[in-house]
């Protein structure tokens, strides 16, 4: 599962979409099984692995879904890394004007703290 967690990181890496396409359809193409819509709890709605699929399989199939639709539906620079420095986490930015860089809160913060406190250094002489 760590090697399909890699796999998954390497699609919010900075790329062109040709190339966040490819690495996503790779995905899709692992883990093809035919979506179908389930009524098990009275509900209509979408599994994307095959009956009796162990959970690995599942979450495989889910996690490559998701991120397909994030592209063609809200937009490939809608998946990301974190800004900050310090950290890597990769995140979908929900955001309604879709300009977010960091992966919370907390990082923006850290980060502008970070940077308030070099020019301070940088006006005192270091």
């Amino acid at each position: 599962m760590a090697l399909w967690c890699d796999r998954l990181g390497r699609c919010f890496d900075p790329q062109d979409l040709e190339q966040r396409c490819g690495e996503i359809n790779q995905l899709l193409a692992e883990t093809a099984s035919q979506p179908y819509i389930s009524l098990h709890d009275g509900h209509p709605h979408l599994h994307y692995s095959a009956p009796g699929a162990d959970r690995a399989a599942h979450i495989r199939a889910v996690t490559a879904a998701g991120l397909a639709y994030v592209v063609c539906f809200a937009g490939a620079d809608r998946l990301g890394r974190c800004a900050r420095e310090a950290c890597d986490q990769a995140f979908v930015d929900t955001s309604r004007n879709g300009r977010r860089a960091y992966c919370s809160l907390r990082c923006a913060n850290n980060d502008a703290v970070a940077r308030h406190r070099a020019r301070v250094a940088g006006r005192h002489g270091g």
